[in-house]
Order: structure tokens, then sequence, then C-alpha cells
């Protein structure tokens, strides 16, 4: 997770650093299974394929963006749930600085 706390919607198609196809944001703040403990920013499936299987979910911070291709679909009501994941992350980045918990 980056300190950066201003995400981008779901649906935002981006170019990661060292990757050959885009990626679709489809998630915000998994924990992955192989890194526990660990927060990415986003999750994500290849673009345009989507999800085939389980397996083909990318985690991935802020910082690992390269390009940002396409820009997801905003309303009043996703700016109202990104500024609370906003606020969310900001806690967890605290939590984690002082080596609390969640």
């Amino acid at each position: 997770m980056t300190e950066n706390t201003n995400l981008m919607p779901v649906g935002t198609v981006v170019m990661l650093t060292d990757s050959t196809a885009p990626v679709m944001i489809c998630g915000y703040l998994p924990e992955g299974e192989n890194h526990a403990g660990k927060i990415w920013d986003y999750s994500g499936f290849a673009f345009p394929i989507g999800q085939r299987d389980a397996r083909e979910v990318y985690l991935f911070d802020d910082d690992q963006i390269e390009e940002i291709l396409a820009m997801g679909y905003q309303d009043t009501e996703s700016f109202a749930f990104l500024k609370k994941l906003h606020d969310v992350k900001k806690q967890l980045l605290e939590a984690e600085k002082d080596g609390g918990d969640r």
C-alpha cells in the first residue's frame, strides 16, 4: 500500500510497470494470500479479457502504475465512496506506521 490515498475509480484501465497488457481496476485494498498482512492499493483483471479464473487477479500499488489509459465511470455515488475509501486508507496507513493492527 502506498502513501497516496487518492484512489482511481473501478473500471480505470492502466498499464503497470514492466507489463505487456493493460489492467482494469476492479477493487480496492485487497490483502494478498502470498504476502500475509500486505494490503495492496488495487486489484484488477487483464484488459480486455477480464477474469477467466481466480488466479488471474492482479494485486498492485499506485506506484506500479506507469500510465492511465482510460478513467473509469464516476458519479456522485462513486465520489462519495472514494472519499470514504480515502479515509479508510489513511487510517490503515497510520495504523501501519504505528505497528498496530487494522
